[in-house]
């Protein structure tokens, strides 16, 4: 069995790559917040993606277009996901997401990877599949009137080059204080075969 997790040393690049993923879902979910305390809005929305690094093993895993299309910025409209928006009694709109997506697994920084793409070199992915990401943020918009703690989880089936079956598994928690302080609270990324 093949077996690669992370440990919190190196958790800054991947937490910082799952933030900018997490903050993709700002500008959507605020194109149609709730109007009232305690509304609901279900919504589904354009433009996802998530992405995991390990900065001990060196695996990234890109959820969302291929490669080939992401680094350039395009293909991201054909990955959607289930938006639920609640606006609360206290102001901030709490978010729940839901998606579906292809999953990419490297060897190779994001750099790297779109580094490679953008000169016109092949690059092999280590590990292919498809997973099921799920997230939540209790402060959308980043009130400042409560700690903002977000993150998600993904889990779901890649194949090696070999064609084994594996499976992966990532997550992520992070918090924003009410002080602006970034901290992660707990990152790990799994792929066993």
């Amino acid at each position: 069995m093949h077996r690669l997790t992370t440990t919190p040393s190196g958790r800054l690049t991947g937490s910082l790559l799952a933030l900018l993923s997490t903050l993709l879902l700002v500008p959507m979910a605020l194109a149609a917040p709730p109007a009232e305390s305690g509304a609901v809005t279900r919504l589904v929305e354009p433009a996802f993606f998530a992405s995991y690094f390990d900065e001990d093993t060196g695996l990234l895993a890109l959820a969302g277009p291929n490669p080939e299309q992401g680094c350039f910025g395009e293909g991201f409209d054909d990955h959607s996901a289930e938006i639920t928006l609640v606006q609360t009694g206290a102001g901030p709109i709490k978010a729940h997401f839901v998606h579906v997506m292809p999953v990419y697994v490297y060897d190779m920084t994001l750099d790297e990877v779109c580094s490679a793409i953008m000169a016109g070199d092949s690059v092999e992915a280590l590990y292919t599949g498809s997973i099921r990401t799920v997230g939540n943020d209790n402060d959308l918009e980043v009130s400042l009137t409560r700690t903002n703690s977000f993150g998600g989880s993904s889990h779901g089936t890649v194949w090696d080059g070999d064609g084994n079956r594996c499976r992966f598994s990532a997550h992520v928690r992070l918090q924003i204080t009410l002080d602006m302080e970034f901290r992660v609270l707990t990152e790990g990324m799994t792929i066993a075969c």
